[in-house]
């Protein structure tokens, strides 16, 4: 267990050593900074609260999940481009170790940015927009469990996405690969199943991402396809996050790295 934490510290060392990482956090920092005084700026503080400005606010998750995949798609390729797995592969611990040490370290990076856009939102929302207010939308959750419920099943989805570019970048070794695989599928999905659902190819609901989504089974809204339920989808979620750690872990373990 020591050896895990200190391979997990080693690794956070390599991210936050890197002053890219500082330059993300700051790029969430400013957006959120920016998309609070844009609200402002309409005159929505008659209309928008703390709680509603931080749901408001969750649509910048897409930046998290880009400066993820960034680190996701590096950190085990990047070993294999500088040469330095080999240093990596000597010590006296097992593979598997060294590649979930990665994997931790991505996640808790990913957290990270997740944590510093909500604290962020709520801190701006309650300078500038206060604590009262009926809300902007009467679909936003006023509630701190609501918020952390949305957020919940944004922290679903990003998972998915950074262990999918984690899995490309240790089964291909190549971070290019990984990142361009990861923005394809996230910006290309949404119109696949908008197509697939327009053609009610009901096969389609075997598809990661028409799963992915599980606030569609708390907001009242009808599952995209007959026969999906919230059980349905946990389990095609659980499975496709199972393949991709699985191929991860076994190619990453056989693969030599002599050459």
């Amino acid at each position: 267990m020591s050896s895990l934490l200190s391979l997990i510290r080693n690794e956070n060392m390599k991210i936050y050593y890197r002053p890219r990482t500082w330059i993300m956090a700051g790029l969430v920092l400013v957006a959120t900074i920016c998309f609070a005084f844009l609200l402002k700026s309409f005159g929505t503080d008659g209309f928008i609260n703390t709680l509603a400005f931080a749901s408001n606010a969750a649509s910048l998750t897409f930046l998290v999940f880009i400066f993820s995949v960034v680190i996701a798609a590096d950190i085990v390729a990047g070993e294999f481009t500088w040469g330095t797995i080999k240093l990596l592969l000597i010590r006296p611990v097992s593979r598997s170790k060294v590649l979930l040490s990665k994997y931790i370290a991505v996640l808790l990076f990913m957290l990270m940015l997740l944590a510093l856009l909500f604290v962020s939102s709520l801190v701006l929302g309650l300078l500038l927009f206060g604590s009262g207010g009926p809300g902007s939308s009467e679909d936003i959750p006023l509630t701190m469990s609501g918020i952390l419920r949305e957020y919940g099943f944004r922290l679903i989805d990003l998972v998915i996405q950074v262990t999918f570019a984690f899995m490309i970048s240790t089964v291909f070794r190549s971070s290019a690969l990984a990142i361009s695989l990861a923005f394809v599928i996230m910006f290309a999905s949404n119109s696949v199943m908008t197509a697939l659902i327009a053609l009610k190819k009901t096969w389609a609901k075997y598809i990661l991402f028409a799963n992915t989504d599980l606030s569609i089974y708390f907001g009242g809204r009808k599952p995209p396809f007959e026969g999906m339920t919230l059980g349905f989808s946990v389990t095609m979620i659980v499975l496709y996050y199972a393949l991709f750690i699985v191929l991860a872990w076994t190619i990453f373990r056989k693969r030599d790295v002599a050459g």
